[in-house]
Formats: structure tokens, C-alpha cells, sequence
């Protein structure tokens, strides 16, 4: 019996304490409050330890639980697991930005007003000792907040919704509500929202949703950052996630007031930005055949029945070409016609950028070939027949060939008959080219020649060293020293470029004795420099000059073997207006230290324009005074005054008529002789398609040419008058096919003695033909790697540093694998030219960032397994992409183009620049950072559409990203 009656008065004891209980329930609210200030300043262990605080009271506390699971997820570096209540149709398009420390949920996630203060009201009656202080601080700053809800919602229900800021309404883009059907805002009915679901209902970014009430008539959101709120007609209310955060709405209709607590949230990804960047493989291309004939024959006589054959050629060509596993592979070769044989006068096979077990990126050509070099003074460019390898090393700083071949070994095209022979000659070399920076260049060349053919005063060895040198921006420098192993040639130039002004100063030493390994050297015996400069003061004036002043040591004059020779070039080009041009130039060759002394120097102006009567007509006018004085051959003293002009217009169509006159007044000074001799030539032309959208296309000209006075000893024309006919007919259904055909033919006239009265008629035929076999022969490879934590982001993956699992890639668009507990990945199989991986960003553990480029790129090798890791990093990162805003919808789509070469400033005056691709990044410090758009680096044809600054609160191994839409000015 007692012990019943110790029950019952112990139930009865603990009823009573019924409201200070309910008093110690708000408690949790408190917590929650101070442990989001913590957890806002970054102080992540002290604010987990007030969360536990308020589990231990209200084990059920939906905020407390949230912020421990992203406060566990920030130490163990995982993307936060938040629990969601969204709209069930919401679909979203925007890319992810995870900004946990500056996004996070505000103190207004306590309850609403009327809970409040029911619980102040019971909160009047004392709790029990050990929490009596707790809940007085609380009561304390509830009825605080309370008593400031209470002002502002009376003041609300005064007024109407219009009038208050907060609720300021920013209508949903129709532009985005138009993308896909999935997007029209979802309908929630707002009693039965409040009667069945649990709260806070989440809203991600960019989100609409719909609450259908009665009668609604007004309405207030308590953090108008977070969502965006206008009223449709009299019983809805659209709303639009705005930002990340906690907010309250307040709705009034014919039910009274409703609180609903809304959380805002970042969006899925669906179609994103980055997804749409993944690259598919690149597949080998296929084989193609290729066939080309060409024909020619030029015949010659008094008539057309007396025609004789004066050249005759006939060649066809044959290639083929492809990607293999082993590079890209081609090969050609002519087979020419002589009157008496068929030979094949070049072959040629090659792989570029070949791949062949451990060897990659190198070239290999056999049978006939140009070395890759370009000529310098050890050796001139020649055709050779033999083999070539091309490779690099060291990063691809260091380029080298080798090469041997004999001399003259093919010839493409056509040849004269009995011209091709085989020479007794041979060359071989090695060739570096050593760049150590992109300002610096080194070459060397080696070259080796012998054969009975060679001529025996040549040596058997030349070598040749050339650097070049970017001193800055303006300044450049330039030696290249060679030496045939007796002998020594140099050259030194000096650069200097600024946009309206380019000068350049070369100073050269050849020895009069050097030799190249093949036979005279360019300029050889020559001492002197050569000095260029272009100006342009403005956009319409060009001017232009060249000064060569050198002594000939080989062929010096014979009263002073030390007197220079001097060659000017000037010349000057306005631009009047669109249609107006006009020149000036003066040239002097001073030849007075050379043997035959000659002094030759002509001055010129001239003026182009274009004329509107009817219809375009282009006309053209220049006089040239020259003079030339032979030192050792006066019989060559002349000077001329020299008049040419011209026009030409359209007469309807593609058909033109065309008119230029030459008159000269010509004095010969030896004999004090005086002529006129003059020259006109007209005749229209056609050239275009046969018909409308017709694959055959025509050449058509007529022409007549009248010479007078053209006899003379120093005569500058040819002597004869002649009527031309051309005529050319080609079939061009496509890029890969041409059949074509012509015929020229002249009438000659004999104008002067020294000419012969003939008919002349040219005739040339031809194909060119690629046939595209349909067949692939593709690499088939293995590609593997690592995700790791790069600790000291190198980029190379070292033993002591740990893989990461769970990390997904993408094979292309469609195929992914996940890396395993190692951070280890495998892709068998892949058949491709080139193949795309790519690291899923929403995969990578939070707090890390990416270290190398979102995708990377794979050449396969057949058989071969190619390593690609991708290092990750747990340090502070800002980074975004600039972009213009095709949509205008402020998001980075799949349309949008990054814009390369903008400046990007942080707070500091670090500054990034933009890539290819528009993306910028800075690694900082934990604490306060702005990042600022440098207005000055914009194009004056875009506006940003956002603030140009932007603050973030950086945590320990936090990465934000910050992208920044533009819009472009329509013009």
C-alpha cells in the first residue's frame, strides 16, 4: 500500500512541473542561436558542442541536428547530408556553388510568434535548480525578439504589401519558365501544406514554388535576401528561391495569418555547365585514296595546219592517307610521262606524331622528303630521297632530326624530259632546336655531304649555330655564326617592335672564301647591314624603308676595293577615304663598289580609285621617273618617264571590261636617241558558276594588246601586237572532286624586226579525285590512375600520398567508373584517337579542389596503358568563369562562352586572368576577401550584369565559386 501511495504522489509531483518543463523546451532555441553565431565565425568545435546541448534537451531538434551533420561533414571532409522537403516537380539548371560558411541558416529558425509566447507565458513559473539560470537567459532573450516580431507584424497588418520593403517582388525570368515544361512553378495548397508536411519546406535556388490560399491579402517574408515573393491574382502567391538561408512567411487571408518556415537550398544538377563540357573520344579518321592527273601541251607555228609540239608533259599522282594506332600515316606518288619512258619521278611515306611502344610524338619520313629545317648558312634547303626521323624531348623544349638522303632524289610535278637524272650526291645532318623559355631560342645544325658529283672545292662538313632572344617586349636579339671548317660567316640583328613602329638592324660577315655544304653561300663575301623600318603614325598612313649598305669583298671595284654599295627602298600608302588611295616610293641600287659600277634609282606616285557612275568602276594612274648610268657600260645610259593607268568595271554580272595604257618618253643617253614607245591592252573577262547552284564553273577572256614604237637598243617591250583567247571549264561537285580543262590561244603580229610573226595555243587538262575509303583502324587501349590528396601539389602522385575513393570519372558523356578505397581507376578497352577523362566536381569530398583541368586529354597508344592522375587539394580557393550571358538568365549554361583575358582582382591586388575558357582562380587564406571584376580588362563591347565585387568569409579548406555573367551590347 505504501508503496502505491509513494507512485501516485510521485506522478502527481511531476504533473505539476509541467510548465516549467515546458519552458526548459525552448531552451533548445537558445542553444541553437549562440552555436549558429559560433558556427558562423568558423569556431566549429564550440559550436558542435552547443548543438549536443540541445539534442541532450529536445532530442528531435530538426536545426541542431542539421548544422552537426554539416559541421561532421566539414571534419571529415564530405559533402553535406542535408534532409530535404521540396517541391516535388521542381526541376533546376544551375550549377552548384558550395559556400557552407557564408550561407549558413540565420537565428530565425525559432518558432513562430504565437509559440513564443505561449511558452514565455509558461515560462512565468519556476523550473527546477539546475536549469533555472539556463532558462532565465532565455526567457530574457525570447521576449526580446519577441516584443520586436510583435511591433513589426502590427505595423504590417496597417499596411499593405506594397508598402513594405521586405517583400519586395522580383517576377520568375519567362524566358527560364519557357525551358522545359518541368519548370512551371509547383502548386502547393496552403491549408492542407500546414496540416500534412513537416517544416521547414526547402526552396533550392532558382526554384519556384506556388501556395494557393483564400483571398490572400497580404504577406511578409522576414529575410527577403533568401526568397523572392509577388502575388498572382487574389488567392496565390509565387515564390523563387533567391539564396541559402533560413526565412520566415507570413500569410494573411480569409484563415487569418499562417507562418511557414522556408529553407533555402542549393540546386541539383541537372544538364549542368560541366557536363556539357565533357568531351566524347576522338575517333581515327578514315583512309582516304587520292588520285590527281594533270596533262599540257604547248604548240607553236605560222598556222594553225603547221603547228609543232614545243612542250608536252603528263603526270598522275596517287596517296593515300589515314589514322593508324601508330600515328597518322601518308604516303604519294607521281608517275611522269617522257616521250620514251614512264618512271616514278617521287614517292613519299610518312607518320606524323607517331606512337610506337615507349617512343611517342615523333615523325618518320622515307624515300623523298624536304628536311625540317629551314636554310641557314651551313646548309640550303634541298629535295632529298632517302629517310628522315623528327622528335623532342625534355617537355617538348628539346627538337631534333636526323636526316640522309641523296640530292635532287624526287621531283613533284612536272619535269622537263631527260632532266631527271640521278646525281652522284649525298647529305646527311642532325638538327637541335633547344627552346629553355619561351623568350629564348637555340639552334644547331650539323651537315655532312659527299659524292663523286660534288664539286671539289666544297668541304665535306659545315656547321651552323643560331640563337634568338626576346629581351622584353620591344627588344629582340638575334646571331647565327657558321663555319665549314676553314671558314666563318656571321649575322647579328637587333629588333625592336611597338604597335605603330617596327625597325630592325641586321650587321652580316660572310667570308668571301666560305662555302655551305652544297655550293655558294646567300650573299657570300658580303660585310655590311641592313636596316628596315616601318611606321604607321595612323590607321590610314603606312610607311615603309629598307637601307642596304655592304662592301662586295669577291667582286670589289677595281679603282677601290673598299667602296660600300648602297640599295634604298621607300615607300608610302594613304588611305584618303574608303574608296581613295595614293602612294609614293623612291628606290636607288648604288652599285659603285663592284666591278660593273651601275647607279639605277626611280621615284614614283600613284593614286587608286574606285568610281560610282552606274555602277563600280576601278581605275588606277602612276608615274615613274627612272634612270639608270652604267659606269663600265654607257651604251646602258637611259632615262625614262613612264605613265601607266588603268580601269576596270562590271558590265552585267560576272562579266567585266578591262583597259591599261603604258607610255614611256625613253631618252638613251650614249646616243642622245629619243622614242615614245607605248602599249595598250583591253578585253573583258568572265569567271563564275554556270547557273545557279551548278557545279561547273567557267574562265572566259578576250584580249587584245597593241604595241608602237618599240624599236629600240634598250627596248622595254616585247615587239608584238596579238589577240588572246582563253577559255577554262571546271566541274566541282565537291571539296574532294575537280575535272578541269583550258585552252589558251594567240594571234602574234611582228611590231619590230627582233619579233616573228606565229600562232601560239596552249592546252591543259586535269583531275583531282579523294575517295573516302569508310575504313578505321583505330587504337585500343587502357587508361588508368589515381585521385589523390597532392600534398604538395606537384602534380605527381608519391607513395605517401593517399588515393581518394568515391571519386567518379567520365570515360566521354556516357561511360563513368568510380576510383576504388585506393583512390585507384581503370578504363579497359578504350577505342579512340583520343580519349576525354573527366572528374565529376559533385564527387569531389568537400573542402578539396581541383589541382589540374577538369578533363584531360589521352592520346591512345595500340596495346599500351596511359596513366592520368588528378591531384586534389584541401587548401582555400575563389574561383569562377567570366562569361557572356547568351540567355540572359545569369547562369552558366551550356551556350555560354567563357571570355579569355579579363582581369580578376583580389582584395590584395592579386590579379588572375582569365583563360580559353573564361576561368579564373585564386588560392587564399582562411578569413574576409573581395574579389572584383577589373572594369579596365573589359572589352568595350560587354557590361557585367552583377556587382563587380564580391565578399566572401573563407574557412579551412573551403572552395567558393563565384561566376560572373556578362551581357553584350547590341550595337
Amino acid at each position: 500500500m505504501k508503496k502505491i501511495i509513494s507512485l501516485f504522489l510521485l506522478i502527481a509531483f511531476l504533473s505539476g512541473q509541467q510548465y516549467p518543463l515546458y519552458a526548459y523546451t525552448e531552451i533548445p532555441y537558445f542553444l541553437c542561436e549562440y552555436a549558429i553565431k559560433l558556427y558562423n565565425e568558423g569556431d566549429y568545435d564550440d559550436a558542435l558542442h552547443e548543438f549536443n546541448k540541445a539534442i541532450l534537451i529536445q532530442s528531435d531538434n530538426e536545426l541542431a541536428m542539421r548544422y552537426i551533420r554539416l559541421i561532421e561533414g566539414i571534419k571529415k571532409n564530405e559533402p553535406p547530408q542535408a534532409v530535404k522537403i521540396k517541391a516535388p516537380f521542381a526541376q533546376e539548371t544551375f550549377e552548384p556553388v558550395i559556400e557552407p560558411a557564408q550561407e549558413a541558416p540565420s537565428v530565425k529558425e525559432l518558432k513562430s510568434k504565437d509559440a513564443v509566447s505561449k511558452a514565455l507565458e509558461k515560462a512565468e513559473h519556476p523550473i527546477s535548480s539546475a536549469s533555472q539560470k539556463l532558462a532565465a537567459t532565455a526567457k530574457t532573450e525570447l521576449q526580446k525578439k519577441n516584443k520586436l516580431i510583435d511591433k513589426e507584424l502590427k505595423q504590417f497588418e496597417k499596411s499593405s504589401v506594397a508598402s513594405i520593403p521586405s517583400s519586395r517582388a522580383v517576377k520568375v525570368p519567362a524566358k527560364d519558365a519557357l525551358k522545359k515544361e518541368a519548370l512551371k512553378p509547383t502548386l502547393l495548397i496552403l491549408e492542407e501544406y500546414l496540416s500534412t508536411a513537416t517544416q521547414p519546406l526547402e526552396i533550392e535556388l532558382g526554384e519556384s514554388i506556388v501556395f494557393s490560399g483564400r483571398n490572400i491579402q497580404r504577406f511578409l517574408v522576414t529575410e527577403a535576401n533568401i526568397i523572392d515573393a509577388q502575388k498572382q491574382g487574389v488567392d496565390e502567391l509565387l515564390l523563387s528561391g533567391k539564396n541559402v538561408g533560413y526565412t520566415e512567411l507570413h500569410i494573411w487571408d480569409d484563415r487569418g495569418r499562417s507562418t511557414i518556415e522556408i529553407f533555402g537550398v542549393l540546386p541539383e544538377i541537372v544538364n549542368s555547365y560541366e557536363e556539357a563540357q565533357r568531351l566524347e573520344a576522338e575517333k581515327a579518321g578514315n583512309f582516304k585514296l587520292r588520285y590527281a592527273f594533270d596533262w599540257s601541251s604547248i604548240e607553236s607555228g605560222r598556222r594553225v595546219a603547221s603547228f609543232n609540239r614545243i612542250s608536252y608533259s603528263s603526270s598522275q599522282g596517287f596517296g593515300l592517307a589515314g589514322d593508324t594506332p601508330y600515328g597518322a600515316f601518308d604516303s604519294y606518288a607521281v608517275v611522269q610521262r617522257f616521250k620514251t619512258s614512264l618512271e616514278f619521278t617521287y614517292y613519299t611515306a610518312g607518320l606524323t606524331n607517331s606512337r610506337i611502344g615507349p617512343f611517342k610524338g615523333f615523325d618518320v619520313r622515307g624515300f623523298d622528303f624536304y628536311p625540317v629545317f629551314a636554310s641557314n648558312l651551313a646548309v640550303s634547303n634541298v629535295a632529298l630521297r632517302g629517310a628522315m626521323v623528327k622528335a623532342a624531348m625534355l617537355n617538348n623544349k628539346l627538337d631534333y632530326s636526323v636526316y640522309h638522303g641523296r640530292e635532287s632524289g624526287g621531283s613533284f610535278g612536272n619535269i622537263t624530259p631527260g632532266v631527271f637524272t640521278k646525281n652522284d650526291l649525298f647529305l646527311e645532318g642532325v638538327n637541335f632546336s633547344f627552346s629553355p623559355t619561351k623568350k629564348q631560342n637555340y639552334k644547331f645544325n650539323v651537315a655532312h655531304g659527299w659524292g663523286h658529283d660534288r664539286q671539289s672545292a666544297l668541304n665535306s662538313y659545315a656547321y651552323d649555330l643560331a640563337s634568338t632572344w626576346r629581351l622584353n617586349d620591344i627588344w629582340g636579339l638575334q646571331y647565327e655564326i657558321a663555319n665549314n671548317t676553314e671558314r666563318f660567316a656571321h649575322i647579328l640583328k637587333a629588333t625592336y617592335n611597338q604597335p605603330k613602329f617596327v625597325a630592325s638592324a641586321e650587321f652580316r660577315d660572310i667570308d668571301k672564301n666560305y662555302n655551305t655544304v652544297r655550293g655558294s653561300a646567300s650573299r657570300q663575301g658580303e660585310q655590311g647591314g641592313l636596316f628596315d623600318l616601318s611606321y604607321s603614325p595612323t590607321e590610314k598612313l603606312g610607311i615603309n624603308s629598307s637601307v642596304n649598305v655592304y662592301r662586295d669583298t669577291i667582286n670589289p671595284a677595281l679603282d677601290n676595293d673598299t667602296r660600300l654599295n648602297e640599295d634604298v627602298r621607300w615607300n608610302a600608302n594613304y588611305q584618303a577615304d574608303p574608296v581613295t588611295y595614293y602612294s609614293l616610293s623612291y628606290n636607288l641600287s648604288n652599285q659603285l663598289g663592284r666591278v660593273s659600277q651601275v647607279r639605277y634609282q626611280s621615284s614614283g606616285i600613284g593614286v587608286t580609285r574606285k568610281f560610282r557612275l552606274l555602277r563600280d568602276i576601278n581605275t588606277y594612274a602612276n608615274y615613274y621617273h627612272q634612270e639608270n648610268k652604267s659606269f663600265s657600260s654607257p651604251l646602258s645610259d637611259y632615262i625614262n618617264d613612264k605613265f601607266t593607268a588603268g580601269l576596270r568595271f562590271g558590265i552585267i554580272g560576272d562579266l567585266y571590261y578591262y583597259f591599261n595604257k603604258d607610255l614611256n618618253w625613253f631618252e638613251e643617253r650614249f646616243n642622245g636617241n629619243h622614242t615614245m614607245p607605248h602599249a595598250y591592252e583591253t578585253g573583258v573577262e568572265w569567271y563564275g558558276s554556270l547557273g545557279k547552284a551548278s557545279p561547273f564553273y567557267g574562265n572566259f577572256r578576250f584580249s587584245y594588246r597593241d604595241e608602237e614604237k618599240t624599236v629600240s637598243n634598250l627596248g622595254f617591250f616585247a615587239g608584238e601586237d596579238y589577240i588572246e583567247n582563253y577559255a577554262e571549264l571546271a566541274y566541282r561537285p565537291n571539296s574532294d572532286m575537280e575535272i578541269f580543262g583550258s585552252c589558251r590561244f594567240r594571234n602574234i603580229w611582228a611590231e619590230n624586226p627582233n619579233a616573228s610573226k606565229r600562232m601560239e595555243a596552249n592546252f591543259n587538262t586535269g583531275m583531282r579525285y579523294v575517295w573516302d575509303t569508310g575504313v578505321k583502324w583505330e587504337s585500343i587501349g587502357t587508361i588508368d590512375g589515381y585521385v589523390f590528396n597532392d600534398d604538395n601539389q606537384d602534380g605527381l602522385k608519391e607513395s605517401n600520398e593517399l588515393g581518394i575513393s568515391g571519386v567518379k570519372l567520365w570515360l566521354g558523356k556516357e561511360k563513368s567508373i568510380d576510383t576504388d578505397a585506393s583512390g585507384y581507376y581503370r578504363l579497359t578497352k578504350v577505342k579512340a584517337k583520343k580519349a576525354y577523362v573527366s572528374i565529376d566536381t559533385k564527387t569531389i569530398p568537400l573542402g578539396y579542389m581541383l589541382l589540374s583541368g577538369l578533363t584531360q586529354e589521352i592520346k591512345m597508344s595500340h596495346g599500351q596503358t596511359t596513366r592520368i592522375d588528378f591531384g586534389l587539394s584541401n587548401r582555400s580557393e575563389i574561383s569562377g568563369i567570366v562569361f557572356e550571358d547568351t540567355n540572359a538568365n545569369g547562369v552558366l549554361d551550356s551556350d555560354d562562352k567563357g571570355i579569355r583575358g579579363l582581369s580578376v582582382i583580389l582584395e590584395d591586388g592579386t590579379k588572375a586572368k582569365t583563360d580559353s575558357s573564361g576561368k579564373y582562380s585564386f588560392r587564399v587564406e582562411v578569413g574576409a576577401h573581395t574579389v572584383t571584376l577589373d572594369l579596365e580588362s573589359l572589352p568595350a563591347e560587354y557590361l557585367p550584369s552583377v556587382s563587380i565585387y564580391k565578399d566572401f568569409q573563407v574557412t579551412e579548406g573551403m572552395s567558393f565559386k563565384h561566376n560572373i555573367p556578362l551581357k553584350k551590347i547590341q550595337k
